[in-house]
């Protein structure tokens, strides 16, 4: 479980740090953080949550991780132009494509969690 909250604190340090350096380019330059280290970050989490995978865990979490991985960014996204910063790839809430990942984010993921229900459901 311990590791389960570490990767996830991890991401969303590294989410963090990723976006702050996209809206105020050299940030991450500037805390002498090297771009490809917050990238090894991401590979480490995907790496650590393949092999530690617990569907009990998973199962127990999901609601609340979707709900957290979807809103978080969102409120970066909504903080950080408001502090003066101009996204230099383009990101804005204004995106459709953005939009797009996030909904495929969510449906996919209530889907799983509607199947394992109905799972659930049948065992009982």
């Amino acid at each position: 479980m311990i590791l389960y909250w570490l990767t996830g604190l991890i991401l969303l340090i590294d989410i963090t740090l990723l976006l702050v350096n996209d809206f105020f380019p050299g940030t991450l330059a500037a805390l002498g953080i090297p771009l490809w280290t917050l990238f090894a970050a991401l590979a480490l989490v995907a790496f650590t949550n393949l092999l530690a995978y617990n569907k009990e865990l998973e199962k127990r979490f999901r609601i609340f991780s979707t709900g957290f991985l979807a809103g978080y960014p969102l409120f970066l996204l909504i903080l950080l132009p408001a502090l003066g910063g101009k996204s230099a790839s383009g990101i804005s809430l204004a995106s459709p494509f953005l939009w797009a990942i996030l909904l495929f984010f969510v449906w996919s993921n209530w889907r799983q969690h509607v199947k394992e229900s109905k799972e659930f459901d049948e065992q009982t």
